[in-house]
């Protein structure tokens, strides 16, 4: 069984954007072969990437991230800011990662959420990523 084979069994696909299984497949081969990564929590609309090692710019995965997966930034990191204003809600080490996270962003720059994006690719050296 190869990486790969899960997507297919899961058909994991972007109607929305017109983005096919083997659309996401060969995106997913690219990244590997300029990254090596490994894929956890694939669902029909949404995986986890996880990254063996990041360029040293960050700017043009952060563009293809987007460009791939627009909802990653648009629905997750661009709303940031909500999740923090509500984080007394959520579990203390979930509102304390969000925190950390969120430490010297300037919300009011317009690319505060691409800053949010590269800065957890470093963290975490993975990225969910789902379609809508």
């Amino acid at each position: 069984m190869n990486k790969y084979d899960q997507l297919h069994e899961h058909s994991t696909c972007a109607p929305n954007y017109d983005i096919s299984t083997e659309q996401v497949v060969a995106k997913l081969t690219e990244w590997d072969h300029l990254y090596g990564i490994e894929l956890s929590d694939v669902a029909d609309d949404r995986l986890t990437v996880l990254f063996q090692h990041l360029p040293e710019d960050l700017d043009k995965l952060a563009a293809d991230i987007y460009e791939f997966c627009p909802d990653t930034v648009d629905q997750g990191f661009a709303c940031f800011e909500d999740m923090l204003e509500n984080a007394e809600d959520l579990d203390p080490k979930v509102a304390n990662e969000l925190r950390e996270l969120a430490a010297g962003i300037d919300f009011a720059d317009g690319n505060f959420a691409f800053e949010l994006l590269k800065k957890s690719l470093r963290r975490d050296r993975a990225i969910g990523l789902w379609w809508d």
